[in-house]
């Protein structure tokens, strides 16, 4: 048995991309199945399989894994899980269907969105940002090699957060208009909306910081 554990956390060390867009995709599809109402619903699941899934691949290609899991794909999954644990928390006060019906009415203004979102789950962006700060202490302990690059800086750690949380907001408008065209602009879309956006957010903040590093090395 310690052999085929031993193997089994070997390949998911070689292959960390796929195990976290995997592990990303399985717990949002287990709040978008838990919250499916009818069939046709079943096509945002789909198009959530599509952004994280591409979503981690851009990752992989901007931050090959050479031994281990990467900072933004143990930023990706920390904060996931946070952002899925604060969201048990909001919708106590609030069920997913209330929040949805807001969303909806103002779904092609960003900021009405955002506003919405901020006001009624908190928990649920307080999670994501507590999963990247664990992410930091993790990735400190874990490969001390960390503590001089990218994921041991706190305000990158922390302007990643932010950039997962704006495409958050993107992927839920996103998702949304989408609805306009396709219908059943329920929880899954919500839901699926905001892991994707979430997702290329990190890519989108991971590709600035290569820009600007590349920016700095030239000058």
């Amino acid at each position: 048995m310690p052999e085929i554990a031993a193997a089994f956390v070997g390949t998911v060390r070689r292959h960390t991309t796929p195990a976290c867009a995997l592990l990303v995709l399985g717990a949002a599809w287990w709040w978008q199945l838990a919250a499916l109402h009818e069939a046709r619903e079943l096509w945002w699941l789909a198009l959530t399989a599509f952004s994280v899934l591409t979503g981690f691949a851009a990752l992989g290609w901007l931050r090959p894994a050479r031994v281990g899991i990467t900072a933004p794909q143990a930023m990706m999954l920390l904060g996931t899980l946070g952002m899925l644990a604060g969201l048990s928390l909001d919708v106590q006060r609030a069920g997913l269907d209330t929040i949805v019906s807001m969303c909806a009415q103002h779904a092609p203004e960003f900021l009405a969105v955002a506003r919405i979102h901020l006001e009624w789950l908190p928990a649920m962006h307080l999670g994501m940002f507590a999963g990247g700060l664990g992410a930091l202490a993790w990735l400190r302990r874990a490969r001390p090699g960390c503590r001089r690059q990218f994921c041991a800086r706190v305000l990158q750690n922390v302007t990643c957060s932010g950039w997962m949380i704006v495409g958050m907001f993107a992927g839920v408008v996103l998702y949304y208009r989408l609805a306009a065209w396709f219908g059943g602009a329920g929880v899954p879309a919500m839901l699926g909306g905001m892991i994707g956006g979430m997702v290329w957010g990190m890519v989108l903040s991971v590709s600035i910081y290569r820009v600007a590093l590349r920016l700095r090395v030239v000058a």
